[in-house]
This record gives structure tokens, sequence and C-alpha cells, in this order.
């Protein structure tokens, strides 16, 4: 029942349906600042933000909601999710199409009631819940996707069963490529078609695997993967299109690669190095780590003996890369990586808040999960589906707004306990959620 309850206040409450709405009584973070509004009001018009201050001119018609000294903020976004990835890939080749979809359309919503009205899919067949989130069937965040993964054969996104034939050597197939899980392709001409197949069915960024990963059966860790000549093929048919490629990475050789090969958002980053750091800088690149999922991989029912001693080598250079981190001035986005069986995607969230507490401040945090990611997520350019300002409290941004009940600034774990902190959230200027009156 509580989790049902958000969608029976946005189908009851005519507040969901207003065409304005001002805030009062409100502690403003703006999604940048170290400096708070306090006993602010911000005024939302249709799908906008109108205007934040104290001397705001108000509509008659404007629905009025005191905030009762709430920290307003904007959305979280998440910059690396999976939100068809409801199983380990074992579990995912054996399950009937239509439990997968009901089952993606409650991770959209428990998504969005923990606040995150922005998610960027980094692969996975998302097109049509994305379609049904649009078009208000489905409750969701927006979703950027990318499409298919892109690997190579042996690559981190190889998940056929041992004995599964090769698409095109023995011209097989399975279920989760068969679905839009993954595409094996090897060469540039091969690379290029997967690529211009997904911007066809609507990605708005596309992701390649380009190094060994923990969670696949074949690949070890230290893996470089894609030529060269593949990533670029992948990269400038991207630009053609005013968009970009984002990669899995591990190791510092793929990472290299991948940054002198034109991709722009580094996913996980797991093994920087000095010369890949001042690459990404000036390359522009964005480094989109996670942490909290170092608390379960180990404990994850789903790996095997090989995967948990991939995992190991990950964990083992955490410090290292946070020394990193710190050095280069390095600004990462926020990324949970969650997937998997419901109760480890649940926890990934929870732990993400938790563990990036460790290694940097409540506000470099608030940033990160806000303005830093909204600017990963622009680099869609042309292709983005929901044009406007994310991630900022400001005039002229889009209305993706949310109410803590209490202070994140001086705790950020209060992000970890939405159901109980959240007190409101509106996306694209309509609430889903208000328990403040």
């Amino acid at each position: 029942m509580k989790r049902i309850l958000p969608v029976l206040i946005l189908l009851s409450s005519p507040l969901s349906f207003a065409d304005s709405f001002v805030f009062r009584n409100v502690t403003v973070f703006d999604g940048r600042s170290e400096t708070t509004l306090t006993s602010a009001t911000v005024l939302v018009m249709d799908n906008a933000i109108a205007d934040v201050g104290e001397g705001v001119d108000v509509p008659v018609d404007a629905t009025e909601i005191d905030g009762k000294g709430g920290f307003l903020m904007p959305g979280l976004i998440d910059g690396h999710t999976h939100l068809s990835l409801i199983a380990g890939p074992r579990e995912l080749q054996d399950m009937h199409w239509d439990e997968i979809g009901a089952k993606m359309a409650i991770r959209a919503e428990d998504t969005l009631m923990r606040g995150f009205t922005s998610v960027r899919d980094l692969g996975g067949p998302v097109m049509g819940l994305k379609a049904a989130v649009d078009d208000g069937t489905v409750m969701g965040p927006r979703i950027y996707p990318s499409g298919a993964i892109i690997s190579q054969t042996s690559g981190h996104g190889d998940f056929r069963k041992p004995r599964d034939p090769h698409p095109f050597l023995d011209g097989g197939s399975s279920q989760m490529q068969e679905l839009g899980y993954y595409r094996i392709v090897d060469g540039p001409d091969q690379v290029l078609a997967a690529v211009r197949e997904n911007l066809r069915n609507g990605a708005t960024q596309v992701k390649l695997m380009g190094s060994g990963g923990v969670g696949s059966d074949f690949d070890p860790i230290d893996s470089v993967q894609f030529r060269p000549e593949e990533i670029r093929a992948a990269t400038q048919a991207l630009a053609d299109w005013d968009t970009y490629a984002g990669s899995h990475l591990h190791n510092a050789a793929a990472i290299k690669r991948a940054l002198e090969n034109g991709v722009m958002s580094i996913d996980h980053a797991s093994q920087m190095t000095d010369e890949t750091m001042k690459l990404l800088k000036a390359k522009g690149a964005y480094m989109n780590p996670q942490w909290g999922w170092n608390v379960f991989v180990m404990q994850a029912g789903f790996l095997t003996d090989f995967q948990r001693q991939k995992a190991a080598i990950v964990l083992e250079n955490i410090d290292e890369n946070i020394r990193l981190i710190r050095k280069h001035d390095i600004e990462v986005t926020f990324n949970v990586d969650a997937f998997g069986p419901y109760e480890l995607w649940s926890g990934l969230y929870a732990a993400e808040f938790t563990e990036r507490r460790k290694y940097f401040s409540n506000l470099q945090i608030l940033r990160q999960a806000t303005s830093v990611t909204a600017g990963l997520l622009a680099m869609s350019g042309k292709r983005n589906p929901y044009p406007g300002k994310l991630g900022v409290i400001e005039e002229g941004a889009l209305a993706d707004i949310i109410i803590v009940e209490g202070n994140p600034l001086d705790d950020i774990t209060l992000l970890s306990n939405p159901e109980e902190n959240i007190a409101l959230i509106m996306k694209d200027g309509k609430i889903v959620k208000n328990t403040l009156q």
C-alpha cells in the first residue's frame, strides 16, 4: 500500500493538474551554490520555473503550497541506470518478455518515488517504457535511452549462454539479443550499423563496452575491447547526429583508447591514472563512477567465482581513484548502476549516498546528483528528448523539484530513505507525491 500511495495522490489530487504552483516557506538549493535561500518562494508555471526569491509576483489562480521550511532542490539525476535489467543475465535469458516489461514499469515508478526525476539508461530495451512514461501511461522519470549495448564478440556485453551460437559466425541468436539488450558486432562496419540502428530506434546516446567487466562470463577485467577504428566508427556516427558515446571502462589502457577516439562518458572508470585524468580534462569528457555497488558486489548471489575475482581487482583501486579525483579536481557525476533483483537494486540506490559521504562533502554530492549530471545529459545535443535546463532551480529551468524534510547539506543520507524524508516530488510541472498537506 505504501508503494502505491503516490499513484493515488497523482490520480486524485487536483494539485497534479494545475497550471501554476507557488511554493512558500522553503529553503532553496539551486543545484550549484553552497548558499541557500531561506524562507523563499518558488513559482512554477506550466512545466517551468518562472521565478525564485522573496518578492515573487504570484498569479491569483496559482495553487499555493506551504513548504513548512522544507529543503527545496532540483530533482535527482542518475547518470547510469538499467531499468530493463530487472534480474541477472542468466535469469533474463529465461524470462517471459511480459514479466520483464511489468517489472520494468515498477522500477520506473519506484525510481521516480526516490526523487530521481531523470535517468540516463545506459543499455537495454527501454524505448517502449520511455514512450509509456512520456505519454503518462506509466509513472517514471525522464529517460535518456541508449538502446542495445554494443559489444564485441567475447566482450562485456556478450551475455550469450556458453553454448549459444554466434549471431554472425553461426547465424544464431539469444533471447536477450532478440529483446534488444545487446548487439555483438566486430569491425567498423558492424559497429557503424549497430550505432545507426540504435539512433533509428530513438537512442539519445549509445553505450560501447570498452573493457572487461565484473558481471560477464568470458572477458578478463584487464581486457581492452574494440579497436581504435571500431570506436571511431561509433563516435563519428554519433557526432554526425549531434550526440556522443558512453563506454563501460575499467582498466587504464581501455580508458585511454576510448578517450583518444572520441568517447565522452567514462563509466565506472575504476583504474584511472594521472595520464588518463589529464586526458579526460583535456577532452572535456565526464567521469561517471559509482561507489554504492562496492557494498554489495561480493554478496551478489548471481556472481561466479571468476566474477568475484574480477570484482576484487576493481575494489582494490578505490583509494587511488579518489586520490586522483582530488588531485586533478574532477567533478564526477552521480551514477548508481542499479540492476538485478529488486532487493539489490533498491539497496544500491540507498547505498550510493552513504558511500559517497566517505569521499565527498554533502554539497559536492548534491551537486553531483543535480547540476553536474545534468551536464552529462545535455551532451545528447539535438537528440535530447527534453530540451530545457535540468538539475537547477532557476528561472526558465524545467520544473523537476523535490522537497526534503531535513537538510541534505547537513545529512546527505536523508536521500537514502526517500519514503520517509522526501515530502514532495514534482516532475515536469506535475506533482506526483505530496505529503506536506
